[in-house]
Protein backbone atom coordinates (compact mmCIF):
# COMPACT_ATOMS: atom_id res chain seq x y z
CA UNK A 1 0.00 0.00 0.00
CA UNK A 2 1.37 3.58 -0.97
CA UNK A 3 0.92 6.05 1.81
CA UNK A 4 0.00 10.04 1.13
CA UNK A 5 3.21 10.92 0.11
CA UNK A 6 4.49 8.26 -2.10
CA UNK A 7 6.28 6.25 0.37
CA UNK A 8 5.20 2.00 0.53
CA UNK A 9 4.14 0.59 3.95
CA UNK A 10 2.80 -2.48 5.45
CA UNK A 11 -0.41 -3.60 4.32
CA UNK A 12 -1.63 -3.37 7.71
CA UNK A 13 -1.36 0.16 7.71
CA UNK A 14 -3.63 1.15 4.85
CA UNK A 15 -5.21 4.16 6.42
CA UNK A 16 -4.51 7.10 4.37
CA UNK A 17 -3.37 10.23 6.77
CA UNK A 18 -4.30 13.97 5.66
CA UNK A 19 -3.31 16.71 7.71
CA UNK A 20 -5.07 20.29 7.46
CA UNK A 21 -2.58 21.86 5.73
CA UNK A 22 -4.69 25.54 6.15
CA UNK A 23 -3.98 24.55 9.81
CA UNK A 24 -0.61 23.91 9.66
CA UNK A 25 -0.27 27.07 7.49
CA UNK A 26 -1.85 29.33 10.08
CA UNK A 27 0.49 28.02 12.83
CA UNK A 28 3.66 28.58 10.59
CA UNK A 29 2.59 32.07 10.16
CA UNK A 30 2.48 32.85 13.43
CA UNK A 31 5.83 33.11 14.29
CA UNK A 32 7.21 36.46 13.39
CA UNK A 33 9.85 35.70 11.69
CA UNK A 34 7.99 34.00 8.84
CA UNK A 35 6.66 36.60 6.32
CA UNK A 36 5.65 34.16 3.46
CA UNK A 37 5.18 30.28 3.30
CA UNK A 38 4.94 28.70 -0.08
CA UNK A 39 3.31 25.45 -1.21
CA UNK A 40 6.73 23.56 -1.26
CA UNK A 41 7.53 25.00 2.59
CA UNK A 42 3.61 23.47 3.60
CA UNK A 43 3.80 20.24 2.00
CA UNK A 44 7.39 19.72 3.48
CA UNK A 45 6.02 20.55 7.07
CA UNK A 46 3.03 18.19 6.82
CA UNK A 47 5.18 15.32 5.87
CA UNK A 48 7.57 15.65 8.65
CA UNK A 49 4.44 15.83 11.06
CA UNK A 50 3.04 12.81 9.90
CA UNK A 51 6.57 11.04 10.43
CA UNK A 52 6.81 12.33 13.67
CA UNK A 53 3.72 11.34 14.64
CA UNK A 54 3.96 7.76 13.24
CA UNK A 55 7.19 7.36 15.34
CA UNK A 56 5.83 8.91 17.99
CA UNK A 57 2.35 6.72 18.16
CA UNK A 58 4.70 3.79 17.27
CA UNK A 59 6.96 4.36 20.31
CA UNK A 60 3.83 4.17 22.75
CA UNK A 61 2.03 1.50 21.58
CA UNK A 62 4.91 -0.80 20.87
Amino acid sequence: MVDGFGGKEKCSDQRLVSLPLSRIRVIMKSSPKESSINQEMLVLMAKCLFFYYKRFFHSIFF
